[in-house]
């Protein structure tokens, strides 16, 4: 319970973040905007009004303006990881309540009864940053609600507080339209933070689908006892290896390996003991290639059977089966000392540019290996001819 509570405040702390990482990066737009408007709004009441008042009102507004783009860069170009939410919010949340202020005192000191321009100017501007912000202002609520009020509150109360019929009618339609805005700024609010949660619910998903995939292709192509890669990761890189050497020119070499009397030794010691028998050999391949820089990686194809593709010359090749080989003789099976594992070793090389396949590759490489095995096993044969021809000859 204490865990799903704790995934539930988790999300709403990513939601409301990146309502406010939205509302910051909408900032640089609509404050430019906004200072547009103040300089008309200010031309338009400078014959009407005090200069000085008018002046200073700008003045003000202009600091509160460029503050809060710098502030909207800061954060926006912060690292998620080190943004501060809190820093953010009350940064965000304060800056729209003063602009509200600054706007809503405009309402108290350029009204003018014997002013009808000035009045329907006043009604209209602040009508319509009211209407324009909803859109900007409305990704985190209550940020609309500290721009909108103070905004257009006071020019309302003034309006409601007159002896005349006419501008009490005038202040109740503002009402309505203010209500309206509130009422749509809500409706807006609640469907952004809607549509974030379904892109985080939807993000979550997806990543549970790549790591499902991962699981399945992990599960589909390596080989679950000892962790390397399958028979069916062999004949994917088999086939990736020989369209790269066709193009390069490049001749592609295979070694194949095959533990010596495993089926007796299985029957000696166990099934678990042989288990552990082969992976510590896919360790011991995987520890030998990593030590040589061997450009290949080992693979189980079969029972104890292992392969390794490579990108190189015969010798090249060889020399590796052979450190191969001498590092298994060299493991200890288990705790017993007379328990020596050993295992034989079939190398073929191929020219894919040249025509050779696939098939007469590995052919041969079994070939090989199937000479280690009669010639005495634990050691390497080199199928020494081309990969199409039939016959091999011991190295």
């Amino acid at each position: 319970m204490d865990n799903n509570i704790g995934l539930v405040q988790n999300l709403d702390q990513r939601v409301r973040r990146e309502q406010l990482r939205l509302l910051s990066s909408h900032l640089p737009v609509v404050l430019p905007g906004s200072l547009l408007v103040a300089v008309l709004f200010a031309w338009g009441f400078w014959n009407t009004a005090g200069h000085t008042v008018i002046g200073a009102w700008l003045a003000v507004l202009v600091v509160v303006i460029f503050v809060r783009l710098a502030l909207s860069y800061y954060f926006c170009h912060q690292p998620r990881s080190q943004l501060n939410d809190n820093l953010l919010k009350q940064s965000l949340l304060a800056g729209s309540f003063i602009s509200g202020c600054l706007w809503g005192s405009a309402g108290l000191l350029f009204f003018d009864p014997d002013n009808a321009y000035g009045f329907a100017l006043l009604v209209i501007v602040l009508g319509g940053l009211v209407a324009g912000s909803l859109g900007s202002h409305s990704y985190y609520y209550p940020n609309f609600l500290l721009f909108a009020i103070p905004e257009f509150l006071p020019l309302t109360a003034k309006l409601l507080f007159m002896e005349d019929d006419s501008y009490t009618l005038i202040a109740l339609m503002m009402s309505l339209f203010m209500l309206l805005n509130l009422y749509y700024s809500k409706k807006y609010a609640n469907m952004i933070e809607h549509s974030i949660r379904l892109q985080f619910a939807n993000d979550a998903l997806l990543q549970k689908l790549q790591a499902s995939n991962r699981e399945l292709h992990e599960y589909s192509y390596t080989d679950p006892l000892t962790g390397i890669g399958n028979r069916r990761q062999f004949d994917m890189d088999f086939e990736q290896t020989w369209q790269s050497a066709s193009t390069t020119k490049a001749p592609v070499c295979l070694i194949l390996m095959d533990v010596d009397h495993f089926k007796a030794y299985n029957d000696a010691y166990g099934h678990p003991q042989g288990d552990q028998v082969l992976k510590k050999i896919a360790l011991v391949l995987l520890q030998v290639c990593e030590k040589y820089k061997v450009r290949g990686r080992p693979m189980r194809i079969g029972g104890e059977e292992f392969a390794l593709l490579l990108k190189g010359d015969l010798e090249l090749a060889a020399n590796t089966a052979e450190v191969i080989r001498e590092a298994v003789s060299n493991m200890k099976a288990d705790a017993g000392v007379d328990r020596v594992v050993t295992a034989s070793f079939g190398v073929a090389m191929a020219h894919p540019a040249e025509g050779e396949t696939r098939t007469a590759l590995f052919r041969a490489a079994d070939e090989a290996l199937y000479k280690a095995k009669t010639a005495g096993r634990n050691c390497v044969i080199v199928f020494a001819q081309k990969a199409s021809e039939n016959m091999a000859k011991p190295a």
